[in-house]
C-alpha cells in the first residue's frame, strides 16, 4: 500500500528536482533601473512624453488612458516606461485580460512571463506591455507563468481598441454613459470592441450625441461639430412665472409644479414656431446598419435613448433662445430644486400590501436524531430534517406608477416575522413604519419629451416604530422594473455599491435590489468582501460573498458561503458537544487546554460530525482556499506588507515549535490573536492545520469551473494552512496536505462552513 502510494511521487521526482522556488519567477525591485534611455525597439507601442523613452520608476495604480511597457536590459536589469499609446503597433501585440484570468496589475507587473513552460527561471519575456486591464505580448499568444508552485498559462483574448477626440474647441464635455470629461481627454485606452456613445456639449451650442464602433486594435476617432446658438434679449419672455415665485416655493413638490408651468408656457410659446431649420441642421441619428449591429444591441438601444434625450433637450435650447432670455428663470429654478433634492427625507408610512416569505430550516431535532448523526460517520448524503417557516415579510408601499412605488423585503432586527407579520395584517394602531430616504430626490420620467412622472428611488432605510420601541429593518428595497431601468438610477446604484463597499453593507443594512427578474448591477468581482457576524450558536460567522479566484491554475466561481472567521476552539466545542446525547459524544483529546485555543488531536470524522450537528460542514478545499486569500493572489498574505513578518499572521514554527516545550508559546495559540486576513479570517496560516471536505488525489484530471468538489477517487482527506510546527514556507494557504480520516495530531484541527441562508444577520 506504501509503495502503491508512492509510485506517483517517485514518478514526479524528476520534474519536481528542476522546480524553481516562486521568489525566482519574480523580479527583485532592485532590478528596475531608473533614468535610463531605453534603446530602439522595433513596433513599440508607446509614445514617450518628451521624445526619447527614459526609464522610471514603478509607481502603483497605473494612470488611466496610458500603455507602460516593461523591458528587460540584461538577467539583472529592466526598465518600466509609461507613455500614449501608438496606435498602429497595437495590432502587432496578444491581449491578455486580467480581469479573466483573476489577476492585478500590482502583481503581474513584477512576475516573470514565459513562450512556454521550457523556460529557465531567467528566460523570461523581453517585452511586455501593460495597462489597467490587459497584459500585452509582442511576441507570443500564451504566456506562461509560475504562481504557488505551478505552471500555469494565460490564454490570448480579445484586442481592445481605443477611442480618440479630435477637436479644436475649447471649453468642451465630454460624457458617456458611466462618466463625464469636464476637459476632452485625446484618448480613453483600452476599450472592448463594439458600440460606444458620447454626449458633446460645449458654450452656447447645442448638445448632441455621436456614436462608433470600436474595432479589435484599432480607434475610434471623434470629430465633434457644434451648432451655435445666441439669444435674442431683445425680446420679453413669454412666460408667467417670476423670480419672486420661485423663491417663495417651499416645498420640493411646488416647485415641481412652477417648473412644469415654466416649460408648458415655454412649450406653447414656441409651438407654432417652424422648426425646419433645427432639424435640417441637427445631427441625424445613425443608423444601426451602418454600424453594423442590430437594432436590439445593448449599447445602441442605449444610443438611441441618450440621442433622443439631447435632441429633445437641444430643441428647447434652440426655441429658448428664439423667445427672449428665459435663462435667468430656468437657473433659479434648478438651483431651487438642486437645494431641496439634496435634503434627506423621512416619513411614516403603511404598506398597502404584504406577503410572507417561507424558507427551509433545520428541525430543532431530538436527542435521538443527534445521536443518529453521530453515529453515522458517512452522512455525506443524508439531508438534515427540515420544515418552512416565515422568513422574512415582503411589503409593497405607495401604488402602481406614484410617486411612492416600491417593495421591501426584509425583517425587523430583534422582533419575531410573525409577530410583525400579525401587527400589520391586524393594522395594530401602535405600530409605525417610518421610511428613510438619502436624499429627497425623485428620478424624472419623459414621455414625448414631457415629464410623465417623478418617483423615489433613493431609499436608505426602514425601522418599525411600537411606542418608544425601535427595530431596524435588515432587508433590501426593490423598485420596479420602469424605475430601476432608468439611467440615472443606475448610475446611482452603483455609486450608493461604491461607498459601501458590498450591494448589501449600507449604514441602515437596507440595500436596494431590482426587480425579480432583473439582473442588480455589480462591481468586478475582484472586491469580493465579507461580513462578520456574532451568531449565538455558532460563534464569530464570516458571510462570504460570491466571487472567482485562481484555484490550481485555473479561474473558477464561487457561491456565496458562511464560515467560521476561527479555529473550532476548545469552549464552542465543550459547548456544542453538550447538544447531543452524552453516549454519542465526542471527546475533547487536546494536548494544550485553553478554553480560547484551537481543538486539536481530532480525526476527519469527527470534525465532520460535530460541523453536522448545527446544520454545517467541512469546507471544500476550494471554500477554504478562496476564503483564506481573501481577493489575494499571493498564498503568503503578509508577502504584501512593507516589512514581511509571518509572525503577525501566523502561529508556526518561528515563535512556537523552535521555543521549546518549556516557554507558554510553544503549541497552538489562542484563536485570533493574530492579524487577521482582509475578510476577518484568523489563522488561516499556522496554529493548527485544518481539515477539508475533499477527498486526496495524486493527480488531479478536472477542476469544476465553479465550486469545485476534489477528487472522486482517494480515501485520504486533504487538510490546509500549515501548524505551528511548520516553516513559513508550509504556511501558503495554496499548499495541501492529506491524511487518513482516522489520524488525529497535536496540529491538525478544523473550523465549519455553513449555507448562507441558514445563518441569521
Amino acid at each position: 500500500m506504501f509503495l502503491a502510494r508512492l509510485l506517483p511521487l517517485l514518478l514526479l521526482l524528476p520534474a519536481l528536482s528542476l522546480a524553481d522556488n516562486d521568489k525566482n519567477f519574480r523580479i527583485p525591485s532592485k532590478q528596475f533601473k531608473a533614468g535610463t534611455v531605453v534603446d530602439p525597439i522595433a513596433d513599440m507601442a508607446i509614445r514617450a512624453d518628451h521624445g526619447a523613452a527614459v526609464s522610471e520608476g514603478m509607481t502603483f495604480p497605473l494612470q488611466e488612458n496610458r500603455i507602460y511597457l516593461r523591458h528587460k536590459v540584461g538577467p539583472k536589469e529592466y526598465q518600466w516606461v509609461s507613455g500614449n499609446l501608438v496606435v498602429e503597433n497595437l495590432k502587432k501585440l496578444h491581449a491578455f485580460s486580467l480581469k479573466k484570468n483573476y489577476l492585478k496589475v500590482e502583481d503581474v507587473a513584477v512576475m516573470r512571463f514565459y513562450g512556454s513552460k521550457n523556460m529557465k527561471a531567467f528566460q523570461d519575456e523581453s517585452d511586455l506591455y501593460f495597462d489597467r486591464n490587459y497584459i500585452y505580448s509582442p511576441r507570443v499568444p500564451k504566456l506562461y507563468f509560475v504562481k504557488n508552485g505551478q505552471w500555469q498559462v494565460l490564454n490570448e483574448t480579445t484586442l481592445p481598441g481605443a477611442v480618440k477626440f479630435s477637436t479644436s474647441e475649447k471649453n468642451i464635455e465630454i460624457s458617456s454613459m458611466k462618466r463625464t470629461y469636464a476637459k476632452a481627454p485625446k484618448m480613453l485606452f483600452p476599450k472592448r470592441p463594439g458600440v460606444y456613445a458620447y454626449v458633446f456639449s460645449a458654450p452656447n451650442s447645442l448638445p448632441y450625441v455621436d456614436v462608433g464602433v470600436v474595432e479589435e486594435g484599432s480607434a475610434l476617432v471623434f470629430k465633434p461639430k457644434f451648432i451655435k446658438i445666441e439669444k435674442d434679449f431683445s425680446k420679453t419672455p413669454p412666460v408667467t412665472v417670476t423670480l419672486d415665485e420661485i423663491e417663495k416655493a417651499e416645498t420640493l413638490e411646488k416647485t415641481e409644479q412652477i417648473h412644469d408651468r415654466f416649460v408648458a408656457e415655454l412649450e406653447k410659446a414656441t409651438e407654432g414656431m417652424d422648426s425646419e431649420a433645427f432639424e435640417s441642421t441637427y445631427p441625424q441619428m445613425v443608423k444601426a446598419s451602418f454600424l453594423g449591429v442590430k437594432e436590439d444591441n445593448k449599447d445602441y438601444a442605449e444610443y438611441v435613448v441618450r440621442y433622443n434625450l439631447k435632441k429633445i433637450e437641444a430643441k428647447k435650447m434652440w426655441r429658448e433662445s428664439k423667445v427672449g432670455d428665459v435663462n435667468y428663470l430656468n437657473k433659479a429654478l434648478r438651483n431651487k430644486l438642486d437645494s431641496l433634492e439634496a435634503l434627506p427625507l423621512r416619513g411614516t408610512m403603511m404598506p398597502t400590501a404584504i406577503e410572507p416569505i417561507f424558507v427551509e430550516v433545520p428541525v430543532d431535532e431530538s436527542v435521538d436524531s443527534a445521536k443518529a448523526v453521530l453515529a453515522k460517520k458517512d452522512s455525506a448524503a443524508q439531508k438534515p430534517a427540515t420544515k418552512k417557516e416565515m422568513g422574512k415579510l415582503k411589503m409593497t408601499f405607495g401604488t402602481d406608477h406614484s410617486r411612492v412605488d416600491f417593495a421591501w423585503a426584509g425583517v425587523a432586527s430583534g422582533l419575531p416575522v410573525d409577530t410583525l407579520y400579525s401587527w400589520i395584517i391586524k393594522k395594530n394602531p401602535a405600530l409605525k413604519i417610518r421610511l428613510f430616504l438619502r436624499n429627497n430626490k425623485p428620478v424624472w420620467i419623459y414621455k414625448d419629451g414631457v415629464v410623465s412622472g417623478r418617483h423615489h428611488y433613493r431609499y436608505d432605510g426602514i425601522e418599525f416604530l411600537v411606542g418608544e420601541d425601535v427595530y431596524t429593518g435588515q432587508g433590501e428595497f426593490i423598485l420596479p422594473e420602469y424605475i430601476y431601468n432608468e439611467p440615472e438610477v443606475q448610475e446611482w446604484l452603483k455609486t450608493k455599491d461604491v461607498k459601501s463597499s458590498s450591494s448589501e453593507a449600507v449604514a441602515s443594512s437596507s440595500s436596494t435590489a431590482a426587480p425579480a427578474d432583473i439582473k442588480m448591477p455589480t462591481l468586478q468581482n475582484l472586491a469580493t468582501s465579507a461580513r462578520i457576524i456574532r451568531d449565538k450558536d455558532r460563534g464569530s460567522i464570516a458571510l462570504i460573498d460570491s466571487g472567482s479566484f485562481r484555484y490550481k491554475g485555473h479561474v473558477v466561481e464561487m457561491s456565496p458561503f458562511a464560515i467560521m472567521t476561527t479555529e473550532m476552539t476548545q469552549q464552542l466545542f465543550e459547548k456544542t458537544m453538550k447538544t447531543v446525547d452524552s453516549a454519542k459524544r465526542i471527546a475533547d483529546r487536546s494536548t494544550y487546554k485553553h478554553p480560547n485555543k484551537p481543538v486539536h488531536n481530532i480525526t476527519w470524522d469527527d470534525a465532520r460530525a460535530v460541523c453536522q450537528v448545527f446544520g454545517g460542514d467541512l469546507p471544500t478545499e476550494a471554500q477554504w482556499e478562496f476564503a483564506a486569500l481573501a481577493d489575494n493572489v499571493e498564498g503568503a498574505i503578509w508577502v504584501k506588507d512593507s516589512v514581511p513578518s509571518p509572525g503577525a499572521y501566523a502561529v508556526y514554527r518561528g515563535n512556537s515549535y523552535n521555543l521549546g516545550p518549556k516557554f507558554p508559546d510553544y503549541g497552538p495559540q489562542p484563536v485570533g490573536t493574530k492579524k487577521a486576513n482582509a475578510w476577518g479570517l484568523h489563522d488561516m496560516s499556522g496554529n493548527v492545520a485544518e481539515w477539508t471536505r475533499d477527498r486526496y488525489f495524486m493527480f488531479s484530471f478536472m477542476v469544476e469551473p465553479s465550486n469545485p468538489t476534489g477528487a472522486m477517487f482517494g480515501s485520504n482527506k486533504v487538510y490546509k494552512g500549515g501548524s505551528w510546527k511548520d516553516g513559513e514556507k508550509l504556511l501558503n494557504v495554496t499548499n495541501r496536505d492529506d491524511e487518513d480520516p482516522r489520524y488525529w495530531s497535536e496540529t491538525i484541527g478544523f473550523r465549519c462552513v455553513y449555507p448562507r441562508e441558514l445563518i441569521k444577520e
